[in-house]
């Protein structure tokens, strides 16, 4: 059974929060942005519990990308760059903790190193109960893509839709919002990309051949790689329902939060 409260989880998109075409490069602004539209989301909720995950961007897929640390670890001299990967996202986390603080968001930051473990690339072991107490409380989980342990490969790169998958069924959120750069799921049209504006998973097979790559680094696989995932939640959970959508537009992510029939993206369910 679910809770009469709804549960949220967002993802902040790396191409959003960060410049990907430079290292390093936080989008501070935006952030600021985005967690005042969240407090004023909740303020006119109070019910509402979230979850909030952050795409590493131009922070740990640049530094992934130099070390591929991600392709496993063979050399002792490799764990330099696991660590390399590990600092460079948890710069862009307490970036992001900073703006939510400063919004009047208590948040409780969970780096995916610090709770899961995985096993040739894919989540293997994960410890739920921090999401679950801060939940509890009335924080804010707090967590990102991040470099894990891999008992396979030595290391490995959790994205943040990996880290929603694993918390799937233990926190049973209602809806997931996918927030980026990209006003949803494009396709090939007679006027060029279209927005898709719902995608069930019999849908996705009849365009899945248009469906483009992400622009920049990313090492998580792009688009493709989140909608397939986005798929396969609502087929688990067919109450589920995952958005796609832009977070570009000031007021875009208050308004999912608080009327989700505004939101201008892919909506993604069962059926």
């Amino acid at each position: 059974m679910r809770d009469s409260g709804e549960r949220v989880f967002i993802k902040l998109g790396g191409s959003l929060i960060t410049d990907k075409r430079r290292e390093r490069r936080a989008r501070l602004r935006v952030i600021r942005r985005l967690a005042k539209e969240i407090r004023e989301a909740m303020t006119e909720r109070p019910g509402l519990r979230i979850l909030v995950g952050h795409g590493s961007g131009s922070f740990g897929h640049a530094a992934a990308a130099r070390t591929r640390i991600h392709e496993g670890i063979s050399r002792l001299e490799d764990w330099w760059g696991f660590a390399e990967v590990a600092l460079a996202a948890a710069e862009l986390h307490m970036q992001v903790r900073r703006a939510f603080h400063a919004a009047g968001l208590p948040t409780l930051s969970i780096p995916p190193s610090a709770v899961a473990e995985a096993a040739g690339g894919r989540p293997a072991a994960f410890e739920v109960r921090a999401f679950q107490r801060a939940w509890e409380v009335g924080l804010i989980p707090l967590t990102g893509g991040d470099v894990v342990f891999d008992r396979e490969r030595g290391a490995a790169i959790l994205s943040t839709e990996q880290v929603f998958d694993a918390l799937l069924e233990s926190l049973r959120p209602t809806r997931v919002l996918l927030v980026g750069d990209v006003a949803g799921v494009l396709a090939d049209g007679p006027d060029g990309h279209q927005v898709i504006p719902h995608l069930t998973p019999e849908g996705f097979r009849e365009i899945q051949g248009a469906v483009g790559a992400s622009r920049g680094i990313d090492v998580t696989g792009g688009m493709r790689a989140k909608l397939e995932m986005a798929l396969r939640w609502v087929e688990r959970d067919p109450e589920l329902e995952v958005w796609i959508f832009s977070g570009r537009r000031p007021g875009a992510l208050r308004d999912a939060l608080r009327d989700p029939p505004r939101i201008r993206g892919t909506r993604i369910t069962r059926v």
